[in-house]
């Protein structure tokens, strides 16, 4: 039986941080947290005083390393676990943009290779963001791709992907969508609002089909417009009324204000807000040109001040953060450790429903753990239980 304690460390809980403490790890599940006592032939890892957190959890991210999920080898989904795990991510789901249908049955068909062979982060499912977005809120998406669901693409979807697609981010206003929202709902795919150009009353009539969650809101999630001379609330009104419904935020300082951060913690709570890096490519990568998706011309983007952008500047086009730099981001807000600890791990884990073994530093759990220095960079990686940084 492969055992390691990991001591001397500050252990961040969900609620509290223990001081002076540690971890063991047994087989790749953690059977102590806290004061521990390693047996004889367990291999001891002194973390100095350091933070011992669990892994971060990325709901939604495209690529880092310059691969991205849509690339379309087996060789790109390595590289984006790794370049995402070597900064603290030990799960995460693959997300989708909008494509022909062909080069997202190719993604699910590479993903079930990737998840089933994977040294580094644990692939969770496919997120599937696009193709039925708004074209009016389709942000750095592509047009030519973004369409309305239908009873055939939907049936065809469910019989390619239905076992794998953890996640769906739609607009639910679109036409198609009610079948689309029903079918995801029986085969236990978490509905998400993204993308979409819906009033508060479609929201709340959304919420009726199942959808809980709202991705990176304010971006592409408007809030109150008028439509026709008559001023009506948007989806940031409707997430902020519907107490249950979780936001999601991405927290690379660049696509939402310190402040929107505080005011969202403040009205939903430490439990209704998860962050994410919603990365492309770029991520992880020092360059100035990028790609959105597939590398072609069409899909050309910029990285400007820490953020990839359309060459055109009129919308950003995904982040390039990794988690310990949104966790970094989140704690210079002046949030308490745990409550950051939650909003990476913890929260993002229940919005994907793996909180049972996944998410807190718990005895039973899957042992992944991030050790973080006095500058809250990366020192050490546990994907359930195995060291890979």
């Amino acid at each position: 039986m492969a055992k390691t304690a990991i001591l001397n460390g500050r252990v961040v809980l969900p609620d509290r941080v223990l001081e002076e403490s540690g971890v063991l790890i047994e087989d790749g599940i953690l059977t102590a947290v806290g004061t521990v006592t390693p047996d004889p032939d367990a291999a001891v890892v002194d973390a100095g005083g350091n933070l011992i957190l669990p892994g971060f959890i990325e709901a939604h991210l495209h690529g880092g390393g310059s691969s991205d999920f849509m690339d379309g080898t087996k060789e790109d989904f390595e590289t984006i676990a790794r370049t995402h795990c070597l900064h603290g991510t030990t799960a995460m789901t693959a997300t989708t943009l909008s494509a022909p249908y062909e080069e997202m049955k190719a993604l699910f068909n590479l993903y079930r290779q990737a998840a089933a062979q994977s040294k580094t982060a644990q692939f969770l499912g496919v997120h599937l963001e696009g193709p039925y977005l708004s074209q009016e809120l389709r942000g750095a998406q592509n047009p030519a791709y973004i369409r309305n669901p239908t009873k055939e693409e939907v049936d065809r979807l469910m019989r390619d992907a239905g076992d794998i697609i953890l996640r769906c981010s739609c607009a639910p206003e679109l036409e198609g969508a009610d079948y689309l929202a029903a079918a995801m709902q029986e085969a236990g795919v978490v509905l998400s609002v993204g993308h979409s150009a819906a009033t508060c009353a479609q929201i709340l009539k959304a919420y009726d089909q199942g959808f809980r969650h709202i991705t990176h809101m304010y971006c592409a999630t408007p809030s109150i417009r008028k439509i026709n001379q008559r001023v009506y609330g948007g989806v940031v009104e409707a997430a902020y009324l519907l107490d249950d419904m979780v936001i999601e935020l991405i927290g690379d300082g660049r696509h939402i204000p310190p402040e929107v951060l505080r005011l969202a913690l403040k009205l939903k709570g430490e439990d209704g807000v998860f962050l994410i890096t919603d990365a492309m490519r770029a991520a992880g990568t020092d360059v100035e040109e990028s790609y959105l998706g597939t590398s072609r011309p069409e899909n050309r983007v910029i990285i400007e001040d820490g953020v990839a952008k359309l060459p055109d500047r009129s919308s950003y086009a995904g982040s390039i953060a990794t988690s310990d730099a949104v966790f970094r981001n989140a704690c210079d807000c002046g949030f308490p450790l745990p409550v950051v600890s939650k909003l990476m791990s913890l929260n993002p884990a229940i919005h994907l429903g793996v909180q049972a073994r996944k998410g807190s530093l718990d005895v039973g759990k899957d042992a992944d753990v991030v050790v973080l220095d006095a500058n809250r960079q990366v020192s050490q990686v546990y994907v359930r239980g195995r060291a890979v940084k």
